[in-house]
């Protein structure tokens, strides 16, 4: 993904940002758990809390937020 990220400097965790970058990849749950050695419930687990520190509503929002295409508000 590109190096001006909207989140980047945000305290998402290095877990966060590789699954982050997965989903931006279009990877399924269960294709990220098995990619990462990890089990679905961790990557729900780890999306949910990248939702909740970020603000974001979906996954698509996430995407669109690691990408750079909006802004966060902090």
């Amino acid at each position: 993904m590109n190096g001006t990220s909207a989140i980047q400097g945000t305290r998402l965790t290095t877990r966060e940002r590789e699954i982050l970058s997965c989903i931006a990849e279009g990877l399924s749950s269960k294709q990220i758990a098995s990619k990462l050695f990890i089990s679905e419930y961790t990557v729900a687990n780890h999306r949910k809390n990248m939702l909740s520190k970020l603000g974001a509503r979906s996954s698509a929002e996430l995407v669109k937020l690691h990408m750079g295409t909006i802004q966060w508000s902090k």
